[in-house]
């Protein structure tokens, strides 16, 4: 599963053609912004700015010093502007979520973007997320296949409860502080090089990860803090508690200890019921055992249901030619991670099954876990 996870962020990362296309679209967008209001300052952040996106994520981007009082007011003036210009479809404007944003996508990428007025948290969460990265490398991998996996269950959003990137981020690095209890910087270490030991693997910390949320951490009481250390403490003692939703996780925000991540996610109940069912599907003996030596561990998606950026499949295919191609270079290291020679076809018409052993955004179930 180790060897899944590492293959699963190679495959997905972004092309140069990929990124150029973002870029651009952004460009576009904030070329926008400029002309509304010429004074503004914005910044882009989340995802993008950290590296973390997924082929499908947003362009997040929040508009400083625009003038604007009244939130509600720009995200109006925000849709009517880009109406006019021409350069989105799909405009929704969100105004009653904690923090208001317009969601559209860029009609010639197909890339979408979430803007929003003021917030100063996601550019200053950015930099705390870059830093973290640079320390830790191993977090990038496990953040990737979390993502992918809240995604596929609707489970990624903020706004509609789910658990954004940020929250999902320090959950990692206190699960990795916590539950493993060494030195944190040498364990990261020991983990990256995967020389230590058997449980210093991306795959054992999934699983880890997946039996702390979903199976052991008592969220009614307990929160989790990935400062230092790493700690628990009592949400009473912070004022974290919500009468009403006891069961919302709190994560201490290493930025703002007086702040709650996790908070505003209130479908956690169905994210840690989905965090405890990945723990038992990834530990059944059953299925571990029934698996072909040439079958997936984690998942198995159809070729045409992940779509990249303006809904095209071809970047990824090319890409994922090119790179079915070095793996095949070593016969011996194929073996090892499970892929089949229709991996090797790429997109081909010959390929029999119809199915592809590499990571895709679907709503199907496959083994479980997806």
């Amino acid at each position: 599963m180790h060897k899944e996870i590492v293959d699963f962020c190679d495959f997905l990362s972004p092309t140069s053609e990929e990124r150029e296309v973002r870029t651009t679209a952004g460009e576009a967008v904030l070329d926008l912004f400029k002309y509304t209001w010429p004074k503004c300052k914005p910044k882009v952040f989340g995802t993008f700015r950290t590296g973390l996106y997924l082929p499908t994520s947003d362009i997040d981007v929040v508009i400083m010093e625009s003038g604007i009082h009244n939130p509600a007011t720009g995200l109006q003036a925000l849709s009517r502007a880009l109406l006019q210009r021409g350069i989105a479809k799909k405009i929704q404007v969100i105004a009653k979520a904690r923090v208001p944003i317009v969601k559209f996508f860029e009609k010639k990428s197909g890339v979408s973007f979430d803007i929003s007025f003021d917030a100063q948290n996601g550019p200053k969460a950015a930099e705390f997320i870059k830093d973290a990265l640079a320390e830790c490398p191993p977090l990038r991998p496990l953040c990737l296949i979390l993502k992918v996996f809240l995604q596929q269950r609707e489970l990624n959003e903020v706004y509609s409860g789910g658990i954004g990137s940020f929250a999902l981020l320090t959950m990692i690095m206190a699960v990795l502080k916590i539950v493993n209890d060494v030195p944190y910087m040498a364990y990261l270490q020991s983990l990256y090089k995967c020389r230590a030991s058997p449980e210093h693997n991306l795959g054992i910390l999934l699983v880890n990860f997946f039996d702390f949320y979903g199976r052991k951490l008592k969220t009614t009481d307990v929160g989790v803090s990935c400062k230092g250390a790493g700690s628990f403490f009592k949400k009473s003692s912070k004022g974290f508690t919500n009468k009403g939703r006891p069961f919302l996780i709190a994560i201490e925000d290493p930025q703002a200890p007086d702040n709650a991540i996790g908070k505003n996610s209130f479908n956690y109940f169905q994210i840690k019921s989905a965090f405890a069912m990945a723990f038992t599907t990834l530990t059944n003996p059953k299925t571990i055992l029934s698996l072909g030596q040439t079958e997936a561990f984690l998942s198995d998606y159809e070729e045409e249901s992940f779509a990249r950026g303006n809904g095209s499949v071809q970047s990824c295919g090319k890409r994922r030619k090119a790179f079915s191609k070095e793996k095949s270079t070593s016969k011996k290291k194929t073996e090892e991670i499970g892929e089949s020679k229709s991996h090797e076809e790429g997109g081909s018409k010959k390929e029999k099954s119809g199915k592809k052993k590499c990571w895709r955004q679907n709503r199907g179930h496959a083994n479980g876990f997806s």
